[in-house]
């Protein structure tokens, strides 16, 4: 049976991030109680469904906040609920008791401590404060509900910004909403944000045990190659990400990137960024501290890549970006990390924004890579012959036999768009990729073997094969084909030596 006090914490979860409410109710309806009460009469709205009435208990201070929302509110419950247990809510009442601790008074901030709600209160001594931006202080505390340390970011903007101060309270609610919309590994996850009584509001996050970037960088290199890579990547994968969502970072500096102990990437601090189509936006540009930018320059993704830019300049050479000489490229080509990743970072920093990627899903597919596209250094197709004699006997007509032009295309064009076409895949089917090769007429399989094979290996073959020059193509080619050739049969001819 599908319980108010399941149904409550569905309605919560519906509600965080959703615009149509406050972040206050959420904080009371997490302080709430909710309670059905069941009738015998069938509604109107579904046959042989009984009606619902649903009523939510809460403190008398709390009840004018619900209030105000009780119209979005009762329309959320009915969507939620649906038909379950053949009820459907046909009404809302909200009703206040006295024995519930208020929400709506109970925040409040001292010189000594922070008091979020009545289960969360922060000591605001120096051990654990743990940072200041432009918009606010960052606190840790250990949250016994969840078992570990958390972040709470509290809104104490800087003297130093140039807005007022109910347009940076809003911006910081914003990133608030912002960070609970995303979902992504290499990207500060954002557990709930709110009001702080009347003058100040409230991030909880992940706590991220590390370092920025350049600190990192500058107390570890040189770094290791497959770190670069691995790095390098994670950050691509995340600003992608955050472009996917059409949102421009907007504040991207070293003290925005941070690399855990685990080494995995981690962006944060989202004040100041934006969607792209979003008109209303109220941020003063001269606000925004323009790290990275080149002077005068229009913000755009394109500007954000060149940002993007330098903070992979400093990976991939263990060098701050102040130390970037536009005019030479040679700190970039030292580097130990992929030819791909070292031609990206110069595109990313080309002067003029028409030259850089788009943005920065641009630049992850220019770079893609993952687990299984990876280019081994010593590369064998020892693996391709064993595979094929132990598995098939491929038939063609009389005197057609593959040639090396045919098996250059099946390579070019049928072999590689199979591969694509597994995409979401872990395997591949070697009977079905055989059966591209041009002129095959049959293919004979031996029992028992399996055709669904790890994908792995195939892809590797077509990474090693892109690496190679037109010269030593046409020797891979070649080899390829022999292989294939011990494999054929023709009726009429001896297998020919190409």
């Amino acid at each position: 049976m599908y319980t108010a006090e399941e149904f409550r914490q569905d309605v919560i979860a519906n509600i965080k991030g959703n615009s149509e409410f406050s972040p206050l109710v959420e904080s009371i309806l997490q302080n709430s109680k909710f309670q059905f009460n069941d009738t015998s009469y069938f509604t109107r709205v579904i046959w042989n469904t009984y009606e619902r009435n649903l009523v939510i208990f809460c403190a008398p201070e709390d009840r004018i906040e619900l209030e105000k929302y009780k119209d979005p509110l009762y329309s959320l419950c009915s969507k939620i609920h649906g038909n379950q247990d053949d009820y459907l809510i046909m009404s809302l009442e909200i009703i206040a008791k006295n024995h519930i601790s208020p929400v709506t008074n109970a925040t409040s901030m001292t010189d000594d401590k922070i008091t979020i709600t009545t289960s969360i209160e922060i000591d605001r001594s120096s051990t654990n404060n743990i940072g200041h931006g432009g918009f606010g202080t960052v606190y840790k505390y250990y949250d016994e509900e969840k078992e570990e340390l958390i972040a709470v970011k509290i809104y104490e903007p800087s003297i130093f910004q140039n807005s007022s101060p109910e347009i940076m309270k809003k911006r910081f609610l914003r990133e608030g909403k912002k960070l609970l919309s995303y979902s992504h590994p290499n990207v500060v996850k954002a557990f709930d944000y709110g009001f702080l009584g009347d003058e100040s509001a409230y991030i909880k996050m992940e706590y991220i045990s590390g370092d920025r970037l350049s600190d990192f960088v500058l107390s570890n290199k040189p770094l290791n190659p497959a770190l670069i890579d691995t790095l390098c990547y994670q950050y691509i994968d995340a600003m992608s990400y955050i472009h996917s969502q059409t949102d421009m970072h907007r504040d991207i500096s070293y003290s925005n990137v941070m690399v855990t102990k685990a080494n995995e990437i981690k962006v944060l601090d989202f004040g100041f960024a934006r969607n792209a189509d979003d008109t209303n936006y109220d941020t003063k540009y001269k606000d925004i501290q323009r790290k990275f930018v080149i002077p005068n320059e229009k913000y755009t993704f394109r500007t954000e890549v060149y940002c993007i830019g330098a903070i992979l300049y400093t990976l991939i050479t263990g060098n701050t970006f102040d130390d970037y000489n536009p005019d030479s490229t040679d700190s970039i080509d030292e580097s130990e990390c992929t030819f791909k990743l070292k031609e990206a970072v110069k595109i990313c920093l080309s002067l003029k924004p028409e030259k850089r990627f788009s943005d920065a899903v641009e630049l992850k597919k220019f770079v893609q890579k993952s687990d299984t596209v990876i280019i081994p250094h010593n590369f064998s197709l020892d693996f391709f012959k064993k595979m094929l004699s132990e598995s098939v006997i491929l038939h063609f007509y009389p005197k057609n036999l593959p040639t090396k032009e045919i098996i250059a295309e099946w390579l070019d064009n049928k072999y590689r768009e199979h591969i694509k076409s597994s995409a979401f895949q872990s395997t591949v089917n070697l009977l079905s990729l055989l059966n591209h090769i041009s002129g095959v007429t049959k293919i004979t399989f031996y029992k028992n073997v399996k055709y669904d094979l790890d994908k792995t290996p195939f892809i590797e073959l077509l990474n090693f094969y892109d690496t190679l020059s037109d010269e030593m193509k046409e020797l891979f080619i070649r080899n390829i084909l022999l292989i294939i050739l011990e494999v054929s049969k023709d009726d009429d001819l001896d297998l020919p030596f190409c």
